[in-house]
């Protein structure tokens, strides 16, 4: 089995909205999200990978880049609150359906926050 890594970058503003006012967070500010996209699964004799990384940045772009990137998170419907967690979570619903072997998403806000989510398994 192997466990192939993908990152991503994109820019977003957001607030967050059930924080009181007086929490730096609960304004309108803007983030450079890191992403981490990890896909398992077993070697493709015929081809040599696991799966073209061309393919993964194919399904991410389409799936996620296109609808987050410069973007004010809070407009997304189902982003209406948009922590992180909210976040890495609708990343990972936006690539199951397409990523076969998709076992982790780690979002980032910064250098030294993060959240994975691995699914609700």
């Amino acid at each position: 089995m192997f466990e192939l890594t993908r990152k991503y970058e994109f820019h977003a503003a957001r607030k967050l909205t059930s924080l009181p006012e007086s929490h730096p967070c609960s304004k309108m500010h803007g983030h450079t999200f890191s992403v981490i996209v990890k896909i398992s699964g077993n070697l493709d004799e015929s081809k040599g990978w696991v799966m073209d990384f061309s393919d993964i940045d194919d399904i991410y772009h389409t799936n996620v880049q296109s609808l987050l990137d410069h973007k004010y998170l809070n407009d997304i419907d189902t982003l209406s609150n948009p922590t992180t967690e909210h976040i890495v979570v609708w990343i990972w619903d936006k690539l199951l359906p397409d990523l076969n072997g998709l076992t982790e998403v780690t979002v980032s806000e910064s250098n030294d926050s993060s959240c994975t989510y691995k699914g609700n398994n």
